[in-house]
């Protein structure tokens, strides 16, 4: 840090802010009548002082002081700039001489004789100046002495000289060398400087009551006419190297009434490509201050004075008066240290206590810092430390202090200062700090060692359903199109009509009739999981969704559900109970023994690990809307500490209780039209939706080995609570900042390279402006952390998929990551919906941010070296209750692989295809019974037919089917050549399923017996062996379709030319998603994303009953959907219904001789 101070074992730090605040039409500080003295008369930036001045008065009288003589020519000129009704009065003086020949300094006898003849003086404007281009080295005593003079001891006599008159402003005319330095003025940036310390300490003595009027110094860049002139030359390089202009009349003068409105003593103006001369600057400027406002002056008496510039007593009573006022409490009651919350405070108090600083002391305050600040204490450590200069005239304190301790030169450089832009650009509230070479490197060292990286996690299957999308890429084509996916609440999850009404002022009514809807999760397929359609019936929804897309996660990473079978695999899923059991009860359904277990939130991921045999942890996680979030960070967790090799992880939420809606509604959390509308001035709540989305992770080192798919690659993630907020439902922006921060600090990436931000989003007036508080201030600190340079501006785009689908409160953050794939996958950011005019309390100026409101390439950042980095991105989810996550997300860059085909093994052990010279792939397929099959070909087929890349996966995809997927009762087998031979036979057997075709087709069940020996057989299985050296693939698949059991991977290895019971590197029995690499090994196939199990959609769902009383009894009508899709009522005699359920054990059913079913 270039300029320290140590005061009462504090540390003082010197700091550049943009101004708290700016003002289009500043108020003119030229009367009519007035009387102004300005030096530097006979130079051109006195004279446009003087068009100024007669631009806005009817009279005036203006005294230009200069040393030259002027001929009668430039007394005309000078007459004439006052256009008659400004009298323009020359004087010929040198301000830095000290005595004239009555030994009266000349100054001061020159301000006398101005009050004699005027009868009053108004202002000085100090623009004086002299300037030497010389090497230090080289510049005589004499030059710097005149170069010093005649702004160090001008300013001196000037100050000294009108002490007792009542001016309204003093101007020194600073210049930004005396910030940034210049080459061959050293002794005018000292001059300048001086003038910069000068103004901080007569401001100071004004607020003790020594001097009049206010005092401004203003480092000025290069004016393009007046001021110092410089050759083209050098402002050439000043536009190459710097990116400076010379600044033209009208704007300067507009940045002076502005900086006069700043109410600052000195401010600095900017003026040219505004954010290259900021990163210049940023190598000169000053960390954030770690204290308040102090500067010090010499009082009348010579004792040296200690001023507080803002009271800390005096705020927090006037702080204290202004809560007390608003929410009607005694002043006696309010403590300082106590939480605003504790007061009664609410989002609308936040946002008139802001407005109520901000209109009473000129503050820019914006209500969601409250929510940092949020106890009277820290508000006013906050505004001291930020507002110190605006608020000291209102605050102002005088102690006498040991002048022992201090020296003029230090307390004059203790000062906080301002930053002005000419073209209305600002400063980001901290500026990276520069540092001594030797520092540097320590702190490189040390932060080297902080941001070591984790290592990475592949995210290699993914699955989902959501509002208007059955599955992911049909979520992508909306958010293609900005589709809004919310819609009327359909009557089978409730009748919001009986419901419908002010939640305000009506018991058990809501105002809210839309939400993100999804289509089918009263749909499932029990049987495929040994379940009964009774228990199905009775289990929450959400249980039967996380069975089902926990398959389809694992099938679409390339895996058969059987080969997980006794790993370590985790299961964290974000489940909470969804409220089915109110239908339950309301039906009054007998309990049955599953009852329980059906509802329990815990059994749903448990149930799944039973039924998959998985060993690894399996856990529920609940904290509102970061649970999937959570989850995901749980499963990283599981991988890096050796808990399991892969973690299946995700979230679920479905919307079937009216009653949970009508709370969140009569909580003010829901938008009226059921809409999220992030960033928007529209912001009104959040819109409530529902879905599910599952992942599959494992170590990005063990997916590449696999072969696997790999959608992207998690970098880092944490987790945290933002501990005693102002509610326990309200944010903490300070924890959201920490959370950002050890995110990235454990993914060790800069965050200058990530280019993509998943918001929390919900679209609240408040929540969302203190996220992206949170998000600037942890970007901020982290690049200070890393030293490495300022941030790039609007390079980080910010969107929240709630705007198209709802808030999924607990699968909403998985459904965030899945967006961020899909865009790295399509190279392509969708716009937010809803947001066409942004949120007035965020503020994104001076920061790396931007919101996407139209769709756009995802263009890759570039380093140094101007190579393409991988895209990154960060997803944000912050429960209700506090529990915050955040995962840090970067596009997954393949290396090379060497993929060995399948037409270059050994000769003979593949057939091509007659007349074509192509080898020929084995294409397989099965499902539990022939109308799942055929879907299952359907499904197949349009993937097929919407592929629009020139790649040929089909190595890949008939690697995928035989490993990746579980061979089941009805079997269909293909030979083929081709992605179009594929289509062709797929589409035929569609339209003649019974036919004899190209391809094979069986039951097991009609060959069990014949394949239960033939699959214990050694001698058999090395007669497999002989079929796959030899290439008698039509005898492997017409035994497959019987039943017969391959080890796929073995007619890669065998047909590579290894030996017949070789290994190939895969612990097919053990654990088949780690491979144990041989170098004897070839390299498999790679696993594709291609469509799962399409399960049965059979409808299991209880309607709310009517009730109807009749003769002293009550009969309950309940209508419950079979798969049939036929009604039955339910009598009072049917409490208990068994099921047998063709051999299959059910879960947790026993066998039973009835088959009764509901």
């Amino acid at each position: 840090d270039p300029y320290i101070r140590y005061r009462d074992g504090k540390r003082w730090v010197r700091e550049w802010q943009e101004p708290a605040q700016r003002t289009a039409s500043a108020r003119l500080p030229w009367r009519d009548g007035g009387c102004y003295l300005i030096t530097g008369g006979a130079g051109g930036l006195a004279q446009l002082f003087v068009q100024e001045i007669a631009q806005h008065v009817e009279s005036a009288t203006v005294i230009l002081v200069g040393r030259s003589a002027l001929s009668s020519e430039k007394y005309a000129q000078l007459e004439q700039l006052g256009r008659g009704h400004v009298h323009v009065n020359y004087q010929q003086l040198d301000v830095a001489c000290m005595q004239d020949s009555s030994d009266r300094p000349t100054v001061h006898a020159l301000i006398q004789r101005v009050l004699q003849k005027s009868g009053r003086l108004d202002g000085i404007i100090h623009a004086a100046g002299v300037s030497r281009n010389t090497r230090l080295l080289d510049k005589t005593q004499e030059e710097v002495q005149a170069v010093l003079a005649p702004k160090v001891i001008g300013v001196e006599q000037l100050d000294e000289a009108s002490k007792h008159i009542s001016l309204d402003f003093f101007i020194v005319c600073s210049s930004l060398s005396a910030v940034i330095g210049g080459v061959g003025y050293a002794d005018y940036a000292g001059a300048n400087a001086y003038l910069d310390a000068f103004a901080h300490t007569r401001r100071a003595k004004v607020l003790a009551g020594e001097r009049q009027g206010a005092t401004l110094s203003i480092n000025w860049p290069y004016w393009e006419t007046g001021g110092m002139q410089v050759d083209a030359s050098m402002l050439e390089m000043m536009r190459e190297l710097l990116g400076q202009e010379p600044m033209g009349t009208e704007t300067g003068m507009r940045t002076l009434y502005q900086a006069l409105s700043c109410g600052q003593a000195q401010v600095m103006v900017l003026h040219g490509q505004v954010e290259r001369i900021k990163q210049h600057f940023r190598l000169f400027s000053f960390p954030r201050s770690l204290g308040g406002y102090h500067t010090s002056h010499e009082g009348e008496s010579g004792k040296l004075q200690s001023f507080d510039a803002v009271s800390t007593h005096k705020l927090c009573e006037a702080l204290t008066h202004m809560v007390s006022r608003m929410l009607k409490v005694q002043v006696e009651q309010i403590d300082h240290k106590t939480n605003f919350s504790e007061y009664g405070f609410d989002s609308i108090n936040f946002i008139q206590f802001a407005n109520r600083l901000n209109q009473t002391y000129q503050l820019n305050l914006t209500p969601p810092l409250l929510f940092e600040h949020s106890t009277i204490e820290r508000l006013v450590q906050y505004l001291q430390v930020t507002y110190a200069s605006v608020l000291a005239p209102h605050f102002a304190t005088v102690s006498p202090v040991d002048s022992g301790n201090h020296t003029p030169e230090m307390v004059r450089k203790d000062t906080a200062s301002e930053p002005v832009t000419t073209e209305g650009a600002s400063f980001p509230n901290s500026i990276a700090r520069s540092h001594f070479s030797d520092v540097r490197s320590l702190v490189q060292i040390s932060e080297q060692k902080a941001f070591a990286p984790a290592s990475p996690i592949a995210i290699i299957g993914m699955s989902g359903m959501f509002p208007l999308a059955p599955d992911v890429q049909s979520l992508w084509s909306n958010l293609l199109v900005g589709r809004d996916c919310t819609g009327e609440i359909p009557a089978s999850r409730w009748d919001w009509q009986s419901y419908f009404g002010d939640p305000g002022s009506s018991a058990n009514k809501a105002n809210v009739k839309r939400a993100g809807i999804t289509d089918g999760i009263e749909q499932f397929d029990p049987l495929f999981f040994g379940i009964s359609p009774r228990e199905a019936e009775q289990m929450d929804p959400q249980q039967r969704l996380l069975m089902m897309y926990v398959w389809k996660a694992i099938e679409d990473a390339g895996y058969a559900a059987s080969s997980l079978s006794g790993t370590d695999t985790a299961l964290f899923v974000g489940t909470i109970s969804s409220g089915y059991c109110e239908r339950l009860s309301q039906a009054r359904v007998p309990i049955e023994s599953y009852s329980s277990t059906g509802q329990t939130p815990s059994v749903g991921p448990n149930r799944m690990s039973y039924f998959l045999n998985l060993h690894g942890p399996s856990q529920p996680i609940e904290t509102a809307c970061s649970s999937s979030l959570i989850a995901i960070h749980r499963g990283v967790n599981a991988i890096e500490s050796g808990q399991c090799a892969m973690a299946i992880v995700g979230g679920i939420n479905i919307l079937v209780s009216p009653a949970i809606h009508i709370s969140f509604n009569k909580a003010g959390l829901l938008s009226e039209d059921g809409r999220c509308k992030p960033f928007s001035a529209q912001a009104d709540g959040y819109g409530r939706g529902e879905g599910v989305g599952m992942l599959v992770l494992k170590k990005l080192s063990d997916a590449e080995q696999a072969g696997d798919h790999i959608y992207g690659v998690i970098r880092g993630s944490a987790e945290n609570h933002g501990g005693r907020a102002s509610s326990l439902t309200a944010p903490n922006p300070r924890a959201q900042a920490d959370l950002l921060i050890a995110a990235y600090r454990k993914a060790g990436i800069d965050p200058r390279t990530v280019s993509y931000i998943e918001a929390h989003g919900t679209g609240t007036p408040l929540g969302d402006p203190i996220e992206i508080n949170g998000l600037k201030t942890a970007w901020n600190e982290l690049s200070q952390m890393i030293g490495e340079g300022p941030m790039l501006q609007t390079v980080c785009g910010i969107g929240s998929v709630k705007s198209n689908i709802g808030h999924l409160e607990l699968a909403s953050g998985v459904t965030g990551v899945i967006k961020v794939l899909l865009q790295m996958q399509h190279k392509q950011l969708v716009k937010s919906l809803h947001c066409e005019q942004i949120n007035p309390y965020i503020q994104l100026e001076g920061s790396p941010f931007y919101i996407v409101q139209e769709n756009r390439e995802w263009e890759a950042l570039r380093d140094y070296a101007g190579n393409a980095l991988p895209r990154r991105a960060g997803v944000s989810s912050f429960g209700a209750g506090g529990s915050n996550a955040h995962v840090v997300l970067e596009e997954y860059v393949p290396k090379t692989r060497e993929s060995r085909p399948i037409s270059t093994m050994r000769s003979g052990s593949m057939r091509q295809a007659p007349g074509r010279g192509k080898a020929l792939s084995l294409v397989v397929l099965s499902a539990r019974n022939e109308e799942r099959l055929r879907e299952q070909v359907r499904q197949l087929l349009a993937w097929i037919q919407a592929k629009t890349s020139a790649e040929e996966p089909l190595q890949d995809l008939a690697y995928t089917l035989q490993v990746g997927r579980e061979a089941m009762e009805e079997r269909l087998a293909l030979q083929v050549s081709s992605l179009a031979e594929l289509e062709e036979k797929l589409g035929k057997y569609l339209q003649e399923p019974q036919e004899e075709g190209d391809w094979y087709r069986g039951q097991v069940r009609s060959h069990k017996e014949t394949m239960a020996l033939f699959n214990t057989d050694e001698e058999l299985q090395e007669v497999i062996d002989k079929w796959l050296q030899h290439g008698r693939y039509e005898k492997i698949l017409q035994w497959w379709v019987k039943g017969l059991k391959i080890e796929w991977q073995r007619l890669y290895t065998i047909g590579a030319g290894l030996e017949p019971r070789t290994t190939i590197g895969v612990s097919v029995r053990h654990d088949p998603y780690s491979p144990q690499p041989m170098a004897t090994a070839p390299a498999l196939p790679q696993r594709i994303s291609l469509p799962t199990y399409p399960f049965a959609r059979e409808r299991y769902w209880l309607l709310t009953p009517k009730i109807e009383p009749i003769s002293g009894s009550t009969v309950i009508s309940l209508t419950v959907t079979s798969p049939a899709n036929t009604a039955s009522p339910l009598s009072s005699t049917e409490h208990v219904l068994l099921d047998k359920i063709e051999n299959i054990e059910t879960i947790p059913c026993t066998r039973s001789a009835s088959t009764n079913r509901v």
